[in-house]
């Protein structure tokens, strides 16, 4: 499967308008309670309302759009995202979670340039996925966020960059990806 499949860029080109609008070996398979060994049905998903716990003061005076998220599934997939936003200074939050069916691996994303090993994430047996492979922690989140992949589930958050969410880093969107993992377990 390619790496940048139409239905996972559909799924993030989706994110971004509502943002807007408002070759080496795997990674080898850790073992333990935090370790994912099969991915969670699409029921099992947390709800918005979970997420917004996960997050904490990062959706601390935004309203969530809708309150069951919005969920899709295909036969390559099943997602779940869910946006907050700030009626006063316009800033907007998404999370993304996507379950793939055959999941991005280590090696994809090395062979991609796109992979860094974070240690927050090795402990769940995963991995961070970004563009070029650069993991500054203090870049402002934008509508680009880096990629939390634990097995065959991806979660990830973006911004708008406005008000509030223009003060968004990038750790505190791998802190709270790793939050959100840590729900489905």
């Amino acid at each position: 499967m390619p790496i940048c499949n139409p239905g996972r860029l559909g799924l993030l080109a989706a994110a971004v308008l509502a943002l807007a609008g408002c070759g080496g070996e795997d990674t080898p398979v850790a073992s333990g309670p935090q370790i994912i060994a099969a991915p969670p049905p699409p029921e099992a998903l947390p709800d918005c309302a979970a997420i917004a716990t996960a997050l904490g003061d990062l959706v601390e005076g935004l309203v969530v759009v809708d309150e069951a998220g919005t969920r899709q599934q295909s036969p390559e997939n099943y997602d779940l995202s869910c946006v907050w936003r700030g009626s006063e200074d316009g800033a907007a939050l998404g999370t993304f979670i996507i379950v793939d069916q055959v999941p991005l691996t280590a090696t994809d994303m090395q062979r991609a340039g796109m992979y860094v090993e974070d240690p927050r994430v090795s402990p769940l047996g995963g991995f961070v996925a970004i563009p070029d492979g650069l993991l500054d922690g203090n870049a402002p989140l934008g509508p680009v966020g880096p990629q939390v992949i634990v097995g065959p589930v991806t979660v990830t958050l973006a911004s708008n960059g406005r008000g509030r969410a223009a003060e968004y880093t990038l750790d505190q969107a791998v802190d709270a990806a790793v939050a959100i993992h840590r729900l489905m377990r």
